[in-house]
């Protein structure tokens, strides 16, 4: 761990951790040469790992770099910046976002409003209906991987397990509590991967339960889909999460789908305005309506 005034780099100075996890360390830095305040993801410092393995996960992130930096054309998608090494570890630097994890905003939530619910999923799911155009699957969607600003824009992180679309993973990716039922088989991977990792992510904000708890990595057994926990949702957001969550991956709704008909839940009138409250969805749809903009709808 790096305390305060750690430079990383020669150029980025430590301001605080952010938080860390399976990837490895992230910390909000000031970038020395712009002045500008940025986060840092850094790989974990080597403990038992072989030499080898190391290396390949200082590849790892070096794959999620280029990925963010080809896909820097989606609004939505975090905003890589820069790439190298310090201490012998492996780091990229990408922008600040003034907010937190979807987590946390569930977890202050405590369940979120349909309506609420159906402002971030429109919002994810337009960043998913362009990843998907890419031919990428990010194949960890999760409320961990999307942060919400106080303007209450949602955007998409951590790339580093995406894969092209059509591809046979060498390795499973995911999180319990949002594998679809065929992540575990390692067939070819599809766009539908993603789309049953949003629906659990919509049923969690809405219920704050996971549909199916999937804690060994097998495939999971057939089973309902616990329509009785959603009995107080709105009936198009229902109807919608539960699409999401069709065992067959045929079944379910693509991207654009989803925020297309969720995008009807919102309402056309910009007023009255939502509560001034910091990291609401509802606050973003306000300023669109505000700028007569609208969710652009598949053809």
């Amino acid at each position: 761990m790096f305390t305060p005034g750690h430079v990383i780099g020669e150029h980025y100075q430590v301001r605080r951790e952010l938080g860390e996890g399976t990837g490895g360390e992230v910390y909000e830095v000031l970038d020395r040469r712009s002045k500008a305040v940025l986060a840092l993801k850094i790989q974990h410092p080597r403990y038992l790992e072989s030499t080898n393995d190391y290396v390949l996960d200082g590849k790892g992130a070096l794959h999620e770099f280029s990925l963010g930096t080809s896909l820097d054309k989606i609004s939505g998608v975090i905003t890589l910046l820069d790439f190298g090494e310090h201490l012998g570890r492996t780091y990229f630097v990408m922008e600040r976002v003034d907010g937190f994890d979807l987590a946390e905003f569930v977890d202050r939530t405590q369940p979120v409003s349909s309506l609420r619910s159906a402002a971030v999923l429109v919002q994810l799911c337009t960043v998913l209906q362009q990843v998907h155009a890419f031919g990428f699957v990010h194949r960890d969607v999760k409320l961990e991987n999307a942060l919400i600003s106080r303007r209450g824009v949602v955007t998409l992180i951590d790339l580093g397990s995406s894969t092209p679309a059509g591809e046979v993973p060498e390795t499973l990716a995911g999180t319990f509590g949002y594998l679809p039922p065929e992540a575990a088989s390692h067939g070819v991977v599809e766009p539908s991967l993603d789309i049953f990792s949003a629906g659990c992510l919509l049923f969690r904000m809405l219920t704050m339960e996971f549909p199916f708890i999937n804690e060994t990595g097998y495939a999971m057994a057939r089973r309902p889909i616990p329509i009785d926990k959603l009995v107080n949702v709105d009936p198009i957001v229902r109807r919608l999460c539960i699409a999401m969550l069709e065992w067959d991956p045929a079944d379910r709704p693509a991207a654009a789908e989803v925020r297309d008909e969720l995008s009807a839940v919102l309402p056309d009138d910009p007023f009255p305005a939502p509560p001034r409250l910091s990291h609401d969805p509802m606050r973003w749809w306000w300023e669109r309506l505000q700028r007569q903009e609208r969710v652009p709808m598949s053809s």
